[in-house]
């Protein structure tokens, strides 16, 4: 026992340096993850040698609190600093105060191992605990129950997660966050047997703590399919879209050298230098079902030349999802996507569209009335169109090229990406969309294809389903799906790429996110939006 106290001291020291080391000079990438298993070894570690115990007890229940609670601020501040357009750090500083407080109160408590008590001293503890008020015996049973249900909600997110029952909206909080969760609930065993003062050889303690560590080990499974995943996406990818992106980000500091970054998952990705332009009027109705309806866009645009970056100036153009009623730009579009791209020398647009007002797919969200009305698919469409048409005759002002033009967006944003990419190279929709904008790829994420009847939001056939849109030389397109997605089918990916090999176009690929459900790249530190950032940048570099 006391060798793995001072082994986790020596770890404290060894991480704390590291981790200075990290945040100061780029790593290179054959020692990056080594220090992020380091990381998770040392954080577990500690978690486990405050439970079993040291010299002072109130400090292995602040760690054990600092862990769980810590862990939540640290994913929670992370996700808003990245989701926020003008925030060009994308890296929370509070996150990092915490996992170095974490460092340092762990080397602490592993300075101090357990020393066995005798059973005087355990009669002595008892008494004490026998003479406590009434008042503090009842907080305590409160305080015990309520953590019970809490790792009994942990088992069921962990149940979900590895299932992939449909719980709602709730789907969105779990795989992606799944490793904090490891961490939290952990934590939070350790905390329910220090209040409850059950013994760890006691079998009741013994039960808390393996559901404390079964927990855990689920949470993992994420990190833990990592290397499949990986093989599997580079295979998908070379088979739509050749050898050639293998050399693509060589010695290059503005790609990611590796699909992940462990380390980035706990303190965040920061963003180089971008500039933005936010609320930019595109379009202003002013009579039919327009009327009202006022749509803006926020532009991203490099900070020096982009023609001297890897985008050199191509366009990247965003839509956001939210089921064609709800939503918007900006963070709920996940806006460090646009900064990444930005940095690299896109010109990235994030755009808003007239939003359907019938029946909301998000309850509580709130939409503005300029941007809401009695809109089809046609309509939402025909709004892109609006700005397609507003890029072709202002894309000198962004310096941006419109005969290199990329189209995203998740969801319904997806779907539209289609509608409006597969739109523009059939040739069939000049009406709409301008044919002065070159579409050389697609980037639809989790594409709700087909799916508006089930909003009652109509429109022509083939911009409800744009799959239907598929020719021979259609776009490439690149396509993240989560594969315990119960909102929009993985089926709907699949059948988007069956498309296009009906149509003897071999230009897809998907890269299937195990575990992942709806939205599971909103975290974008998170191993599934990393991974997907890897491929997206590759591809968008190849075909610009």
């Amino acid at each position: 026992m006391k060798l793995f106290f001072k082994s986790l001291f020596v770890l404290n020291i060894i991480l704390f340096l590291l981790s200075i080391a990290y945040l100061l000079f780029p790593f290179n990438p054959i020692f990056l993850n080594s220090y992020g298993f380091l990381l998770i070894i040392t954080l577990t570690g500690n978690i486990l040698a405050s439970i079993i115990g040291s010299r002072f007890k109130k400090l292995d229940m602040t760690y054990l609190i600092l862990s769980s609670l810590g862990m939540v601020a640290v994913m929670l501040s992370n996700t808003i600093a990245s989701l926020s357009p003008t925030n060009e750090s994308s890296r929370s500083l509070f996150s990092i105060v915490i996992l170095f407080l974490m460092m340092i109160l762990g080397a602490v408590i592993t300075r101090a191992p357990f020393q066995h008590t005798t059973r005087s001293a355990d009669r002595l503890s008892f008494s004490r605990y026998q003479s406590q008020n009434k008042a503090k015996e009842v907080a305590k049973l409160v305080l015990t129950i309520i953590l019970g249900l809490f790792l009994l909600g942990g088992a069921f997110l962990a149940f979900s997660m590895v299932t992939g029952i449909d719980i709602g909206l709730l789907q969105v909080l779990i795989s992606q966050y799944s490793l904090f969760y490891g961490f939290i609930f952990l934590s939070v065993a350790g905390i329910l047997l220090k209040i409850s003062r059950l013994k760890l050889r006691s079998i009741y303690g013994l039960l808390v703590l393996f559901c404390g560590l079964s927990l855990f080990a689920v949470f993992s499974l994420p990190l833990v399919t990592l290397p499949s995943l990986f093989n599997e996406s580079e295979t998908d990818y070379t088979k739509a879209f050749g050898q050639e992106w293998h050399t693509i980000g060589e010695n290059n500091p503005q790609f990611m050298s590796s699909p992940v970054s462990i380390p980035a998952y706990f303190f965040g990705i920061p963003s180089t230098d971008y500039n933005v332009t936010e609320d930019v009027l595109f379009y202003e109705g002013t009579e039919g079902v327009d009327a009202g309806l006022e749509l803006r866009f926020d532009a991203y645009t490099p900070p020096t030349n982009a023609k001297q970056l890897p985008g050199k100036g191509s366009t990247l153009i965003r839509i956001h999802g939210g089921g064609w009623n709800t939503g918007d730009k900006g963070a709920e579009n996940f806006a460090q996507i646009n900064k990444y791209f930005a940095a690299q020398g896109y010109i990235v647009f994030d755009l808003q569209y007239g939003l359907n007002d019938q029946d909301q797919f998000v309850k509580f969200s709130t939409v503005p009335d300029e941007v809401s009305g009695n809109f089809s698919i046609d309509d939402m469409v025909r709004h892109l169109g609006i700005f397609t048409t507003y890029l072709a005759d202002h894309h000198e002002e962004y310096a941006a090229n419109i005969d290199s033009v990329f189209i995203s967006g998740g969801s319904a944003g997806g779907h539209l990406a289609n509608a409006v990419a597969l739109g523009l190279s059939s040739g069939e929709y000049t009406k709409l969309l301008d044919e002065r904008l070159t579409v050389n790829g697609i980037i639809p994420i989790y594409p709700a294809n087909g799916l508006a009847g089930y909003q009652d939001i109509t429109g022509e056939e083939e911009l409800v389903d744009p799959a239907l849109l598929v020719e021979k030389d259609s776009p490439p397109a690149l396509v993240y799906q989560g594969q315990h997605d119960t909102i929009v089918d993985p089926l709907v990916a699949e059948n988007f790429k069956d498309a296009y090999t009906e149509n003897d176009n071999s230009e897809i690929a998907i890269i299937r996110m195990p575990y992942g459900e709806h939205a599971s790249d909103l975290y974008f530190p998170g191993f599934y939006s990393q991974t997907f950032i890897y491929y997206m940048e590759r591809f968008m570099y190849q075909y610009r």
